[in-house]
């Protein structure tokens, strides 16, 4: 039996996913990919970055953390999951830091 359909942040489960989740680069940004901590089902956030020409914002300092919503967007059934919608619910705003401007 899966996991209800809930919006929520469960205790943990943004530091497990930072713990296990990997991340890619892609065409236009990353892709962050693991196992929900929830549900255990595959999942991934993709992470669309902009970048701009140097001196474009004054005082833009791309080594301090974005705050980037990470969602369980799996593809199994959960039991109250509203229409159009995927995954169980779960989903927790990470800190990602750039390690190039």
């Amino acid at each position: 039996m899966t996991d209800p359909y809930r919006e929520e942040t469960p205790d943990g489960w943004s530091d497990r996913v930072a713990q296990t989740w990997e991340v890619e680069d892609v065409t236009d940004g990353l892709r962050l990919f693991g196992d929900c901590p929830t549900c255990r089902h595959p999942s991934e956030t993709r992470v669309v970055v902009i970048r701009t020409a140097p001196g474009a914002r004054p005082g833009l300092d791309l080594t301090r953390p974005e705050p980037v919503l990470v969602v369980c967007e799996c593809a199994e059934e959960h039991e109250g999951r509203p229409a159009g919608r995927t995954g169980c619910g779960r989903a927790a705003y990470l800190e990602l830091v750039t390690d190039q401007p």
